[in-house]
């Protein structure tokens, strides 16, 4: 009996436990708690709901929804990797909960050759997720980033289908080596365009900004890194989505060009003819008569007349987009697959751009050791006229600016004039008809794809092995008619060209990484070395022909004469060590150093190898016990780097002398042999970029608030330029290292949850304030560029920011004889002239006067992001700015031409006539000989491009689809893109840039392919 005491007394006492606890429990209200779980864009799948101190609980299905039985006043904790932790008091009826990404603790960032902790991550990165970004109906990505990432610059200088954006982090790197930060998609470093890829593919992108962050791509990283993660199968099953929107384009109204309609002209012309007569004794060439030419005689026989501009523009242009993406996830296999295609038509006439894509991303665990992976991503790119011969001085849009508009583009009968002219003015096309007949097609294949397989070889070493290759091939076919060719000064008809021109490239890499981590007590170590090695060739060839039967065949067979034809190829290669260490102490303490030495075949045979160090640190202060029990301090992270990075970007054979095939004469006859073309430099070295990078994260209220500073400074040494060479030499230029420049800046990203429930509003602003100096140009620190009055708009100068804009001063009109005899003067001044500033005070106005009359840099940029959500519904704007910084309207060169050859901006009908008719004092007579200097590179010429604009504005709705085994969720939105710009430039862009990727001459408005307004509505389905 002794023997069975005791554990009878147990099952006693435990018997008498659990009756207690029943009899406590049945005093409970019991409750089935039902609802939907979600983050701000979408229901969430696989949310943990758990009854607190209890094993009770259940997880999200594909919907978002959950059902729990538990007792009244329970805590209900809702968790999933990548949110805050919610907890609820368990109520009767329907909870929806909202989970809330954490600024700091997210899950993991992408990083250089991996990921990492948000929390331990001692470099400047800033991510965003492509489910933030996924109601913007644009077809690059890099659009979709516009003003959302502090220190990163986006700005569309042209609205060409497919085409133009600009991309700077963290200001110039360089001078003329590139400015393109360097775009890594799923580890694969790409060369050339990135258009090719469909934003729908993207799962996250993320922005490396310092040397520590971007160290580990050496050579290629002065500019800053753009990692893009494509989507990769996850979750559970076999998920389809399929999205797709379509929409309009349209011109907005506000900037076009405020040129004279056909009266106006016309009565200009008269009073141009009439001075011209009273002051020139001019006379009438058609009539040998002082009188004014017919074509101006009584300009109120004139209304509008002809709209260039609008005439060249297609109200309504279609836009769409299509997308079908699988994934599916087990525990062997992964795979993600997306298809997709996109259309837009130019808002311009008969341009556009087509996009046919597809993805496949997958990957294979045979066992815990082994993992193999294969991913390819075929693109075609089909550009219809949208590649040229539409931006830019002197082309189509240009022309439409200056073109008479007393001339019709269409005949009576609906026939096309060849060309436009009017009495005196140069000779022009019908740009309407060059358009019409304009034939310029790119169709562009690229193949993208990669191999790789993961080895564990013990336990926390892993070897990791990949080859990736780039295979690209692009066909060009120009035809130009016998009545559209010619252009501005030369109108047609002229004879037809046709040409042909391919380009065929093919780039391959290998890596090879170990990656070791391991982990003593309160210490992390991290490593990584590596090694990797690249190649890439391209062939060109062209053929060009004339002398075409008629316009009705474009094809080159129908040509008759050759008259150019050529092939070329190039090829580059790069070799490099990697190595990088990142140590942890306690989660707090935090130390990164990373190496890259990269070996070029574009620099010289003793300069090709170069060594890229960084080392960052970081502290973790949150963690602290002085900070752990804040009410307000939630999260406080600061870290430095510093490192230094390299560019490369110079194109091929820089550094050695150039041949081509060249004739002599041998004994009376013609021999074929070779001659130097071009000046090598084997001393041709790195151009290598020192920085500097303090910061700070911060959380406030448990990241109700957060808050991420950083300070750069980063020096560019050894910068790469062509030097210009004495003709003597026989060359005109060599590459050299000659400058030094600094960039150095702040940069400050604000998010706020302001309100959180039912009705919840998140903002996310970002400032970035940039400063640039020359420090050193060469030997003799000449400048670069502004020495012509006409055509050199920018000048880069030591002590100054790059390119500002450079010339003369102006400073109105010799209203009086009285202004004009006291006055300094020009050598061709006259009464009624333009007067520009004596700048060097010796009473003559020359180019000696010229100086800085603009900065095109801007003070700062911003941006700010709002989103609402109450219940199904959300609406979100984003609205970018920037301020500070001019923009140079150089179509002034041609619109404020008093020589009566093209059309002009109304205010020239103020002109100067004579002392009793003065006009506004702004604009100068139209004496022959005196009006050159009006067209000369001015500060009249030069714009505030500050400008606030709301790029985007999108209201949409979630459906929820119950009891429907096929459908799981819809969302429908719409979405105007661009709807509302406010700016004092009088032009239709302020971001415009003739050449966008050259800091050297940013800002210059020559004409631009106008930027459309887009509305669109948009659908996506989830099944």
């Amino acid at each position: 009996m002794r023997k069975s005491f005791k554990p009878r007394l147990c099952k006693e006492i435990l018997f008498l436990c659990m009756l207690l606890q029943a009899i406590s429990g049945y005093g409970q209200q019991k409750l089935v708690v039902s609802g939907t779980v979600s983050d701000k864009l979408a229901p969430l799948e696989g949310v943990s709901v758990l009854v607190q101190g209890t094993r009770q609980g259940t997880k999200t299905d594909a919907k978002g929804q959950y059902q729990l039985e538990t007792t009244q006043g329970a805590r209900l904790n809702f968790k999933l990797i990548g949110y805050r932790d919610t907890t609820i008091i368990a109520q009767n009826g329907t909870i929806n909960v909202q989970l809330t990404e954490s600024a700091q603790t997210l899950n993991e960032v992408v990083i250089s050759y991996g990921t990492q902790q948000r929390k331990e991550v001692t470099g400047a990165i800033s991510q965003i997720e492509a489910t933030e970004l996924k109601d913007v109906p644009v077809g690059q990505f890099s659009q979709k980033l516009q003003g959302r990432i502090p220190g990163v610059q986006i700005s569309q200088t042209t609205g060409r289908p497919g085409q133009g954006m600009a991309v700077r982090i963290r200001g110039s790197a360089s001078m003329n080596a590139g400015n393109t930060p360097l775009y890594v998609v799923d580890g694969q470093p790409i060369t050339g365009d990135i258009s090719n890829i469909n934003p729908d593919e993207i799962e996250s992108f993320s922005v490396l900004k310092d040397a520590s962050a971007t160290s580990l791509y050496g050579s290629r990283a002065a500019n800053g890194v753009v990692l893009v993660t494509t989507k990769k199968g996850k979750g559970e099953g076999i998920n389809v989505n399929f999205s797709s929107y379509g929409g309009v384009q349209y011109v907005p109204q506000r900037g076009r060009p405020d040129v004279m309609n056909a009266r106006e002209f016309a009565q200009w012309q008269k009073n141009y003819y009439e001075d011209k007569i009273r002051y020139e004794d001019w006379v009438n060439p058609a009539t040998g008569l002082a009188e004014i030419p017919d074509d101006y005689k009584n300009p109120e026989q004139y209304g509008a007349g002809t709209d260039w501009y609008d005439i060249l523009l297609r109200d309504g242009a279609p836009i769409q987009n299509y997308s079908l993406s699988l994934t599916a996830n087990t525990e062997k296999f992964s795979s993600a697959v997306t298809a997709g295609y996109f259309n837009q038509q130019g808002v311009v006439l008969n341009t556009g751009y087509q996009r046919y894509s597809f993805r496949a991303n997958n990957e294979f665990r045979p066992n815990d050791k082994l993992t193999l992976g294969f991913n390819i991503a075929p693109t075609l790119q089909l550009d219809h006229n949208t590649l040229s011969n539409t931006d830019g001085q002197r082309q189509v849009i240009d022309g439409s600016f200056i073109t008479s508009p007393i001339s019709p583009a269409i005949n009576p009968d609906g026939s096309l004039p060849i060309t436009t002219n009017t009495f005196g003015m140069f000779p022009n096309p019908n740009w309407y008809r060059v358009l019409k007949e304009k034939l310029d097609n790119y169709r562009r294949t690229r193949i993208l794809g990669n191999v790789y397989g993961e080895f564990k070889i013990l336990e926390g070493l892993k070897f990791k092995t990949r080859a990736d290759f780039d295979l690209g091939a692009q066909t060009q076919q120009l035809y130009v008619s016998s009545t559209s060719g010619g252009g501005l000064f030369v109108a047609p008809p002229q004879r037809a060209t046709g040409q042909y021109n391919t380009e065929t490239y093919y780039s391959w890499l290998n890596e090879n990484v170990f990656s070791y981590n391991k982990s003593v007590g309160d210490h992390i170590f991290d490593l990584l070395a590596g090694y990797t090695t690249q190649k890439y060739r391209q062939e060109n060839s062209a053929i060009d022909k004339t002398d075409f039967p008629n316009d009705q065949i474009p094809w080159l067979d129908a040509g008759a004469t050759v008259t150019g034809a050529g092939s070329n190829t190039a090829a580059w290669s790069l070799e490099s060590l990697i190595g990088r260490l990142n140590y942890s102490f306690k989660g707090r303490y935090l130390l990164s150093a990373a190496m890259r030495r990269d070996g070029s075949s574009r620099f010289g045979s003793d300069r090709r190898w170069g060594s890229f160090p960084s080392v960052s640190v970081g502290w973790v202060a949150s963690d602290e016990n002085f900070l752990k029990e804040s009410e307000k301090i939630s999260f406080l992270k600061l870290r430095a780097s510093y490192g230094l990075v390299g560019n490369n970007n110079i194109g091929n054979y820089r550094s050695i002398a150039m041949m081509s095939p060249t004739n002599y004469v041998i004994g009376g006859s013609l021999a074929q042999g070779l001659s130097i073309n071009s000046l090598g430099n084997p001393a041709l070295g790195w151009e290598t970029t020192k920085q500097l990078d303090i910061g700070f994260e911060l959380g406030l209220f448990d990241d109700r608030i957060s808050l991420v500073y950083d300070y750069y400074n980063k020096k560019t040494d050894g910068m790469l330029y062509p030097v210009e060479l004495p003709r003597a030499s026989g060359f005109s230029s060599v590459w050299t290292n000659i400058g030094t420049f600094k960039f150095w800046g702040h940069e400050i990203g604000i998010s706020s949850k302001n309100l959180t429930g039912e009705f919840v509003w998140n903002t996310d602003f970002n400032i970035t304030f940039n400063r640039n100096k020359v420090l050193k140009l060469g030997t003799n620190d000449t400048p670069i560029g502004g020495y012509n009055d006409q055509g050199d708009f920018n000048r880069t100068a030591v002590g100054h920011p790059i390119g500002q804009f450079y010339g003369y001063v102006y400073d109105g009109v010799y209203m009086t004889q009285e202004e004009f005899d006291t006055q300094p003067k020009h050598s061709s001044s006259a009464i009624g002239t333009v007067r520009m500033k004596d700048l060097n005070g010796d009473n003559v106005i020359d180019n000696n006067d010229r100086t800085f009359i603009g900065d095109p840099n801007p003070d700062f940029i911003f941006g700010l992001t709002n989103n609402f959500r109450y219940k199904d519904w959300d609406l979100s704007f984003l609205i970018a700015g920037s301020v500070g910084g001019q923009t140079m309207n150089a179509t002034y060169e041609n619109t404020e031409n008093l020589d009566a050859v093209f059309n002009m901006r109304k205010e020239m009908l103020n002109v100067w006539r004579s002392p009793e008719n003065p006009g506004n004092g702004e604009v100068p007579r139209t004496l022959a000989g005196t009006t050159a200097l009006f067209r000369f590179t001015n500060s009249r010429w030069v714009y505030s491009s500050t400008y606030v604009s709301l790029r985007n504005v999108t209201l949409g709705r979630n459906f929820t689809i119950e009891n429907n085994k096929y459908l799981k969720n819809i969302r429908a939105y719409l979405s105007i893109q661009e709807a509302l710009m406010l700016t004092k430039y009088p032009g239709l862009n302020p971001e415009v840039s003739a050449r966008a990727e050259d800091p050297l001459r940013l800002g210059i408005d020559q004409t631009a392919y106008p930027v459309p307004r887009t509305f669109t509505f948009g659908i996506n389905v989830g099944f």
